[in-house]
């Protein structure tokens, strides 16, 4: 399952309408993972496993904990962006052009987010294995 794909940055050549943009729509997706997380956990608790499953109980707890810091990584890049979106609407409200430094931190987010969404796709995938062997039928 693990395709190695890198990311790359176009954030130099986007006017600052295009960069709210994009932060807009990594929040909203953010927010999405938020709501998945939530119905992972509640998953992960119910009482839909096969009983006489080998290590049930410990692999359980090691899918929730991982849960548990996906979520705080989650939170942390949703404050993290939402910063920086009050920095570019205040860039664009009062006309300023986008410098080197805020480029830089957006380049930075966007990769942090890229590397967050691999973790999650990852995390899902061997979740989602997990979960079809130990269903009861």
């Amino acid at each position: 399952m693990k395709k190695q794909q890198t990311y790359t940055s176009f954030s130099r050549t986007k006017t600052i309408e295009e960069l709210h943009y994009h932060i807009l729509r990594d929040i909203a997706n953010l927010e999405n993972i938020q709501f998945e997380l939530k119905f992972y956990k509640s998953l992960l608790s119910k009482s839909i496993y096969k009983p006489q499953e080998m290590n049930l109980y410990e692999n359980l707890v090691k899918y929730k904990r991982e849960l548990h810091v996906l979520k705080k990584d989650n939170k942390a890049l949703l404050s993290e962006l939402n910063l920086h979106t009050n920095q570019i609407e205040k860039m664009k409200f009062e006309g300023l052009v986008c410098d080197n430094i805020v480029i830089k931190k957006h380049d930075d987010l966007e990769l942090n987010i890229f590397n967050f969404k691999s973790e999650i796709f990852d995390f899902k995938f061997r979740l989602f294995q997990y979960l079809e062997s130990v269903f009861i039928p």
